[in-house]
């Protein structure tokens, strides 16, 4: 026993010594917009040219209940990371919007983007919306993007947790370069497109264009009225070639409402070894329906599948064909609201080629069922159920691009046909912070329906049911190949943190495993884990509540392998 505990004091020793550096973690407090040269992009700037870059520990610090105003796009330099936060207090998350950059030719546009990265990017309780909201006919300058990695950002990764990310008119993430990792959880996203700026091939979460990424993660996240797709991963001009490949997608825990899809949902291009679709709830995620408009099937030809008119089969997700992704796709449900029926059944006339008869259409690809084989029966199914709080669907918008005297079925920017009148339901930040509920009846069956018995969709809107899932181990995230292949212990996320990180590892066998937290003096002072564990990644969110402002730290065991990291809380 002592042997062990000497050689855990010689582990913290060793561990310490970085420490002693000033500035291992360091917090720059922003200050909230009062005029010219206070904006938020200025800030990074200054702090930038005094350090000759972004110090590789700074964490940047909002303050909750303010606002921040951004007039021109900030670049975050290859090998540095934007750390971004908002403070301890309780109160409403920071609100970043962009700016009018005053520039010409067209002083009224805000900036095309907020972070052009070329290093990565960590941001955790943040609101960002891509228009000043409090002037309404900004929205008619909004730009195509908030967030975005050109090719020269290759290798770098995104982490989000708990944001509100809203308004743009192409996609509020895109990634033009190799990614190694896009993790997004517990976040909103929500009013993906606007016709007034953009076309109907836009509005979408994440545009990871053609480029490869190792992890793309979405998991306990809300999308909320999206006109193009949720994700685009996709080679246009030349489809049956695909795409750097997605090696590893895990999409779980999602609640999806309000969907045009114009041109799919999850458009998935080339894939890798390991693909995981389970325990989402959509609501309407199909409106427009499935047609035989070949302006939009023509993003959907690389699934080299055909429908009975021969052109390009529409399918809610899709991919480019290949017989090695292990794909699990299950226990997501979906709704079709009496709105979005009505809207199908105005819409439809006998079914010939010119105007087909609008329907749901197919959840998967002919490939991604004979793929999942028996298991495909259950991927999706369809039930009853209303959500809490949601914005109406976007009916209007749907007529429009219909009608012969709206958008006529074409893809182009819409001209003097087009109106804020038939915008979909655009609701503000506050709407999306305060009023949004999408959490159901206890009493449908969804609420047990997905793995473990838990909930279907964002468990965010079940708290009880969330803190539970969080410390339950039943949930373990299989490693690319569908096995882990290592002992890993990762850095905990955020850090520093109050009150709460999340602690991701790895094990490579099923067995006895524990997390232990330690204090500076390597006394236990928490046991997060301390059970039999299947083999591969758990999360585990620690709350550090009871602690004091610190150093710590966590200590994995499973088997005959042991991994020790340090973090911090700051109060």
């Amino acid at each position: 026993m002592l042997k062990v505990h000497y050689r855990l004091l010689v582990l913290l020793i060793i561990l310490t010594v970085p420490l002693i550096a000033p500035a291992q973690f360091s917090v720059l407090r922003l200050q909230p917009y009062t005029g010219p040269g206070t904006f938020i992009n200025q800030q990074f700037s200054a702090d930038s040219a005094a350090n000759n870059g972004i110090p590789a520990n700074r964490v940047y610090e909002l303050r909750r209940g303010s606002l921040y105003l951004a007039n021109l796009g900030y670049r975050v330099n290859a090998g540095a990371t934007m750390r971004l936060r908002a403070n301890d207090s309780t109160g409403n998350k920071p609100v970043i919007f962009l700016y009018p950059t005053g520039n010409p030719p067209n002083p009224q546009n805000p900036p095309g983007n907020f972070l052009d990265l070329r290093g990565n990017l960590e941001m955790s309780n943040i609101v960002l919306s891509g228009y000043f909201e409090a002037i309404d006919t900004n929205l008619n300058n909004l730009q195509g993007g908030l967030i975005n990695i050109p090719t020269a950002g290759a290798g770098a990764s995104i982490r989000i947790d708990s944001c509100i990310i809203s308004n743009s008119n192409g996609n509020h993430i895109r990634t033009d370069g190799a990614t190694r990792v896009i993790r997004v959880t517990n976040s909103i996203f929500a009013n993906m497109g606007y016709l007034g700026r953009s076309n109907l091939g836009a509005g979408k979460a994440i545009d990871l264009r053609d480029a490869s990424s190792d992890t793309v993660i979405f998991q306990n996240c809300s999308f909320i009225n999206w006109q193009d797709r949720v994700i685009r991963h996709y080679n246009f001009s030349n489809p049956q070639a695909g795409t750097g490949p997605l090696r590893y997608l895990l999409f779980d825990h999602n609640t999806l409402a309000n969907g045009m899809s114009y041109h799919g949902l999850l458009s998935l291009g080339s894939m890798g070894p390991r693909a995981i679709i389970s325990n989402n709830l959509l609501i309407d995620p199909f409106s427009l329906g499935n047609d035989s408009d070949a302006t939009r099937q023509a993003e959907f030809v690389n699934n080299l599948e055909h429908d009975s008119f021969g052109g390009a089969r529409m399918t809610w997700i899709f991919t480019t064909p290949n017989d090695t992704t292990q794909w699990t796709i299950r226990k997501n449900y979906y709704v079709v609201s009496p709105e979005g029926q009505a809207f199908w059944d105005s819409a439809s006339v006998l079914p010939i080629v010119a105007n087909p008869a609008l329907t749901a259409g197919s959840p998967l690809t002919y490939n991604i069922n004979a793929r999942l084989g028996a298991d495909s029966l259950a991927a999706f199914t369809k039930i009853s159920l209303t959500l809490n709080e949601i914005p109406a669907l976007m009916v209007k918008t749907n007529k429009w691009y219909r009608s012969p005297t709206g958008g006529n079925k074409t893809k182009n920017t819409p001209s003097a046909a087009w109106n804020k009148s038939f915008d979909f339901d655009r609701r503000g930040w506050q709407y999306f912070h305060d009023t949004l509920d999408c959490a159901y009846s206890t009493g449908s069956p969804a609420y047990t329906a997905a793995d473990g018995g838990y909930p279907v969709g964002d468990l965010n809107w079940f708290p009880v049911r969330y803190a539970a899932w969080l410390n339950d181990p039943v949930n373990a995230v299989p490693g690319d190949d569908g096995q882990p292949v290592a002992f890993a212990l990762d850095q905990n996320y955020p850090n520093p943190f109050n009150p709460a990180t999340t602690i991701t590892f790895t094990i490579g066998k099923s067995g006895f495993t524990t997390l232990v937290v330690y204090n500076i003096l390597g006394q236990k002072v928490a046991t997060p884990v301390a059970g039999m564990l299947s083999a591969g990644t758990h999360e585990v969110r620690f709350n550090a509540s009871a602690l004091a402002s610190g150093m710590y730290f966590y200590q994995l065991a499973s088997g005959s392998s042991v991994a020790v990291k340090k973090m911090m809380v700051l109060k």
